[in-house]
């Protein structure tokens, strides 16, 4: 079974058993509680992530990538470098599945019009791209959580995270360049006929776009001073992107059409209506007859074509709805095919399985366990960054977080000292990014990558992925908890 769909077949199962009701936890996992609202969650998701694909179609994330591989491709060593370094600026400024999305397929190509070996490549880029969305509180959905349940402003998650999103980079980076050197090749032969100005397709949407975006990073920052929820801050320009995307499709459709786009005459013609499609004539009774008596095995053969006819009529007249609009309006059609559908149904899923986690008792047992382990700030960080990384790859790290916030914000839990809460508050969006580089379950993102490679025919398999990634995780999280400790000692001071 697909795996945005395997909540709900539990949630099924839980509701035939009695076990939760619809009007308790359904209704309450859908609409949320204690900061945590799932709707709202799905919104900002989707208006960010409009945004940045619609970047992608233009070909600006595109033409940024091949001018890299372009310019400092010829060493193999430095490529890496600059793959890491570009997947990690792309992932602040965006978030982890946008570059998923546009760098793997890039990759790709590059390995087949060199000859060099993807893995490496393709290994640095995920894994820069989930630690660098911990950098700003719209890298990941995880993010967006943990800070929407604690109330924490842009600027106050950037200036938490910001350092130990740098630590775990350049650690990150420091233990794959040493794992890897001998896969990658010294010097590789780039392809000179591949232009970086080619790769930009729609120049007026890319400049459009990036202006859009950054006034989005802009907005979200002086919005933590007002109090206003993230997602009706991001809303408008996600809405903004859509309406940009529709003009300038439609003002480039109509200034390319000529007069040879007028419809010549045609013979009209009935292909899908055929005369052996109907029942036959029913017999007279006599050639002077008034009247003519149908049989009565013929009208419910005659209805049954009536209602044939009627789907795909309807069927055809929606596959021309798509293709006119996919004609009117390209971009805005490629860019709502690619939007992540599956996230709604598999995160409302989860919200409502957790939300009868803590109806059945759950959370505040995880909360008990949590506080007797939490006995001091640094044993907080770390502990609850060991277990939130190891947690991400048994529930996927959007449910995990959804799980754990709930318990962090148990009353048991709020026993502890604010400090440690604190910590373990931010140890939690550690994991959730970081725990990702583990395995490919654990985040949406790994599935996703694993899906693309194999279809440009790279199989990553389970072990291979942990391979590469498990020492640079363990670095890692050792890092980032580390920097948190300290920062969280100097605050006390």
């Amino acid at each position: 079974m697909d795996m945005k769909l395997t909540p709900w077949l539990a949630i099924l199962i839980l509701l035939a058993s009695t076990a939760i009701t619809f009007s308790k936890e359904v209704v309450h996992g859908f609409v949320g509680s204690n900061g945590i609202e799932p709707y709202s969650i799905v919104i900002l998701i989707f208006a960010l992530a409009y945004i940045c694909i619609s970047l992608d179609e233009s070909g600006l994330l595109s033409y940024v990538a091949v001018h890299v591989t372009s310019r400092w491709g010829r060493n193999g060593r430095v490529l890496l470098l600059c793959f890491y370094a570009l997947s990690t600026i792309m992932a602040v400024i965006t978030n982890n599945d946008v570059v998923v999305l546009c760098l793997t397929p890039i990759i790709c190509i590059f390995s087949d019009t060199t000859g060099a070996d993807a893995e490496p490549f393709l290994i640095a880029m995920f894994i820069a791209a989930n630690t660098a969305s911990m950098a700003l509180f719209i890298g990941n959905p995880t993010n967006i959580i943990v800070a929407e349940a604690n109330d924490i402003s842009f600027l106050s998650y950037s200036a938490w995270m910001g350092l130990p999103f740098l630590g775990a980079a350049v650690a990150g980076i420091a233990v794959l360049y040493l794992t890897s050197l001998r896969k990658i090749p010294q010097t590789i032969a780039i392809d000179m006929t591949i232009r970086p100005r080619d790769m930009l397709r729609k120049i007026r949407q890319a400049a459009i776009g990036a202006g859009i975006l950054v006034s989005c990073l802009i907005a979200l920052s002086v919005s933590s001073f007002f109090g206003v929820a993230v997602w009706i801050v991001t809303l408008p320009f996600g809405v903004a992107m859509l309406l940009v995307d529709s003009a300038i499709d439609i003002h480039t459709s109509r200034s390319t059409r000529t007069l040879s786009m007028i419809p010549e005459p045609v013979s009209v013609s009935e292909p899908d209506i055929q005369l052996h499609e109907f029942p036959a004539a029913p017999q007279l009774l006599a050639p002077s007859s008034v009247t003519a008596i149908a049989e009565p095995s013929d009208q419910p053969k005659s209805s049954g074509y009536c209602k044939t006819n009627l789907a795909k009529l309807l069927k055809r007249t929606f596959l021309s709805i798509i293709h006119t609009a996919e004609i009117r309006i390209p971009t805005v059609s490629a860019v709502l095919r690619r939007l992540p559908y599956g996230i709604i149904p598999f995160s409302l899923g989860m919200f409502i399985i957790v939300e009868s986690l803590s109806q059945q008792g759950w959370t505040p047992r995880l909360a008990w366990v949590l506080k007797r382990m939490c006995s001091s700030p640094a044993a907080a960080v770390f502990i609850v960054g060991a277990i939130t990384t190891l947690a991400c790859n048994v529930l996927n790290n959007l449910p995990m977080s959804i799980l754990f916030s709930r318990a962090l914000q148990h009353p048991i839990f709020a026993q502890v000292d604010s400090s440690s809460r604190k910590g373990a508050m931010f140890a939690l969006i550690i994991g959730s990014n970081v725990g990702a580089n583990f395995t490919l379950v654990g985040s949406l993102a790994g599935l996703m990558f694993q899906g693309i490679a194999s279809q440009k025919k790279r199989e990553i398999g389970y072990f291979t992925f942990m391979r590469w990634c498990a020492p640079v995780m363990v670095a890692q999280l050792a890092t980032a908890c580390a920097i948190l400790v300290a920062e969280l000692a100097i605050v006390q001071q």
